[in-house]
This record gives structure tokens, sequence and C-alpha cells, in this order.
């Protein structure tokens, strides 16, 4: 290890690492590696990535795996993970409250019914991992987004990761919630080649009590990378019942449409499960809101995009239904 990956090591608070998606074309142009860091500062109750709001390692549990042999609870030093008698028999109990994540249970598990969620791994690891396929990349015209959670809960690690991919010759893209201080993304001008900023709703109440954001910081931050002339994706993720009303479109149309030409492409993203299943690994399903709420079809999107049409935005072009899809 060089001397400045060791300062970068000390110095930097890093995050852990909840996976390394290869093979990604929804976070980008062309063929991408996702890096998927570990801790979000907001809370949306949709999160398909649940396993990357806290900052802290998790245990998922697939129970249809588990053999019941209780080789986890041997191993937990905590008594998260313990035998309770039950008639005749013997069941296994997981109390998440006394879990550290330390994963000694995964290790002892013999049919993988555990896993840990979020991993350290140095910089130079994530490094060799994002360019193995540099091949890939320049042929499609990827490269690799940095990804969450959100990147930008750890500045300092995420501007250091970024120069060492530019390093590297790579594109880079940068999705945020933009929800943070306007100084750190002004750093990572120079070293990502385009941000994917998520608006999650132009209501500023519901940013605030329902996500848990400051839509002034968020919006903010947003006009300043397009002042600033950064390439720009604004990603709408479109949520039934909180921001897929007439209303909402409307609001929507009103502020994008002075970004025409200005931006590279409104993405609209139409809610979808594939989420629901990592809040029961997780153990979560009673913070899950959305249980009984069916996937969105791209044709339910239709009075938002005919209203973007008219502002503006070309679709296919510079309007988008689930982003960037497929290679340049």
């Amino acid at each position: 290890m060089s001397t400045e990956e060791r300062k970068i090591e000390k110095e930097i608070s890093e995050p852990l690492i909840s996976n390394i998606q290869r093979y990604s074309l929804q976070d980008g142009p062309g063929f991408r590696t996702t890096i998927f860091v570990k801790g979000c500062p907001l809370r949306c109750p949709w999160c398909h990535n649940p396993d990357t709001q806290s900052t802290k390692t998790e245990i998922s549990f697939y129970s249809e795996k588990c053999t019941g042999c209780g080789r986890c609870a041997e191993r937990c030093p905590t008594g998260a993970t313990y035998t309770e008698v039950k008639g005749k028999g013997i069941i296994l109990k997981f109390d998440r409250s006394k879990c550290t994540g330390c994963g000694k249970c995964v290790d002892a598990c013999l049919s993988g019914a555990r896993d840990v969620a979020g991993r350290k791994m140095p910089i130079k690891e994530i490094i060799r991992e994002a360019t193995a396929d540099a091949m890939f990349f320049f042929n499609s015209g990827g490269g690799v987004t940095i990804s969450g959670g959100d990147p930008m809960l750890f500045p300092e690690y995420t501007l250091e990761l970024a120069k060492l991919l530019k390093k590297e010759g790579l594109h880079v893209a940068l999705e945020t919630s933009a929800f943070g201080q306007w100084q750190h993304l002004e750093q990572l001008l120079k070293y990502i080649d385009l941000f994917l900023i998520d608006i999650k709703t132009l209501d500023p109440e519901k940013c605030k009590d329902v996500i848990k954001g400051d839509l002034d910081v968020i919006l903010t931050n947003f006009e300043n990378l397009v002042e600033a002339g950064a390439a720009v994706r604004a990603r709408l993720p479109i949520i039934p019942g909180f921001n897929n009303s007439q209303s909402d479109y409307a609001a929507y149309t009103a502020y994008l449409s002075q970004f025409v030409g200005k931006i590279d492409a409104v993405d609209l993203l139409p809610f979808h499960s594939y989420g629901e299943k990592k809040y029961q690994l997780l153990g979560r399903m009673e913070s899950y809101q959305f249980q009984d709420v069916h996937s969105m079809e791209p044709k339910e999107l239709k009075p938002l995009i005919i209203m973007l049409i008219e502002a503006g935005f070309v679709s296919g072009q510079s309007l988008t239904v689930g982003g960037l899809i497929g290679v340049n």
C-alpha cells in the first residue's frame, strides 16, 4: 500500500460497501459497474435498497434456507440468535436489537441462510474491481457509477474515490439526492462526468416530513450544478400516493421547464416493488408501507410525459422512462 493510500484510509471516514454491481445498464450510459455505499441521510419509505440506508453492518436472513441446525446460535456472542424449545422441537429466534453485525453467524451457517449487508473494502480493492471491465466500458461508452445509499454522506471519501477512478481514465457518474453541502459537490465537478440527481418531490413539507430532507438545499445544489455547466440528469421516482397527482406533475413540469436544453435529460422512474424482499430479509416489513401497492406501468406516466414534452423535453432523448437503458 502506498503512503498516499495509507493517508486516505487513515484520515477519511470510509463507508461500508453494500454491493458492487457489474454490467449495470440503468445507472448511466453504457455498461457500468455501480458501487453502492451504505448510508443515506434520507428515509424514503419506498426505498428499494433498504440495505443501504443504515451506515452499519446488518444481517440478511433467508428463512427458507434455514435448516435449524443451531450453529449460528452457538457462535453468536451477544445472544441475538438463540434457540427456544417449542413442544418437542427446538426453533431458532433472532433478536435484531442485540445484533452487532459481527457476521459470526454468517460464517457458521452451512446453508447460506444468512448474509452480511455491508462490508469494509479498501479503496484500492474497489478500484481493482471497478477497472476489471474497462474494455466493456470503453467499447460501450460506459464506466463506473458511485451510488448508494448516498455517497455524499461521505464527501471526502467520495472525492478520493472519484479522483482515483478518473486517474484510471474512466467515465464516472454520481447518483445522489443532493442533500448535503454545496462545497462538497463543487469539489467533485472536476472528477464527475455525470450527475444523476434524484428529485423526489417539489413539496417542502413532504420533503421534510416524509423523506426527512430539506428541499431548499436539494434544489439549490441541483441548480448550482446546472449553473456550473455540469452534465446533469434529473431523476424523478414516481411513487403512488406520494408524488403522482396532477398537482405534483404540474409542479415538476413548471420547475423543470426552465432547464430545457441545460440538463442532459429527465428520467422518470416508476415505482416498483422489487425491494420488498429486502425488507423481509432485514426484518423490517413492519416499516414497509407499500406491500399492497403494484409496480407502476410506464403507460401510467403518460400525463406527466405529455406535460414534459409540451414543455420542450424530447421523448427518448432528453426524456426517458426508466433512465438510460442499454449501451451507446
